[in-house]
């Protein structure tokens, strides 16, 4: 394989369990997946769902179709296009594709983000698992749900994906009551021992977006 010199410059913001959006631009189908390896400056793999069907998998349209990668990574969507080098269907659905040569990037934060350790619940297909909220804004947190913790870890895999809506009840320090925030899940890092998660809050009652104010105030002064 021809490495492309150009490639080995580009810095790929992204680490593996991301969720990631394939575009098949020829064919007009977008299809989820997780980025599952790498090998640098060469190819990326994909691993897509098996649930998810997109015509005849393995047919010349989809191999030669160029593709639109995109991802989100630490507050910004990041997109680049590529093309396909390889797809295996056994016994995962794999895509082999091009190491990009230049990636584009947009922030997707208008509001800062604290780092924090706050116990939270996330009502998952109406079951209260515990979470660990690691950062927060007015606009959403990033949750750390650890998996020895859960009794079956395939069902959590299901009830988080992107999009879904997750209502999340939060424990703020010096308040009894838990808070609860509703919102989408917009990005999933997976691996062995614990699932990451970041929600975009669209739904907090007045009182609790006074709470949740007055608690990043705290935390912003005193990080600066």
């Amino acid at each position: 394989m021809t490495v492309n010199a150009a490639a080995q410059h580009v810095h790929l913001h992204i680490t593996l369990g991301t969720e990631i959006l394939v575009e098949i631009s020829d064919l007009n189908l977008r299809t989820k997946g997780t980025l599952i390896g790498m090998e640098n400056s060469s190819y990326l793999i994909i691993k897509l769902s098996n649930h998810d069907l997109i015509g005849n998998f393995r047919s010349d349209a989809v191999k030669e179709s160029p593709v639109i990668i995109r991802y989100l990574y630490k507050g910004s969507v990041y997109g680049f296009k590529s093309s396909i080098l390889n797809i295996i269907s056994v016994p995962s659905k794999l895509f082999f594709i091009t190491y990009p040569t230049k990636i584009e990037g947009v922030n997707v934060r208008t509001s800062p983000r604290y780092e924090c350790i706050l116990p939270a619940h996330a009502k998952l297909n109406e079951n209260l698992v515990e979470t660990v909220i690691v950062d927060i804004s007015r606009q959403g947190c990033r949750c750390v749900i650890k998996t020895n913790a859960v009794d079956n870890v395939a069902a959590l895999y299901e009830s988080i994906d992107i999009n879904r809506q997750i209502e999340v009840k939060i424990q703020l320090p010096s308040i009894e009551d838990k808070i609860s925030v509703k919102g989408a899940v917009r990005n999933i890092n997976k691996d062995e021992d614990r699932v990451v998660f970041g929600i975009l809050f669209d739904e907090i009652k007045a009182e609790a977006q006074k709470r949740l104010d007055s608690f990043i105030a705290l935390i912003a002064d005193i990080g600066h």
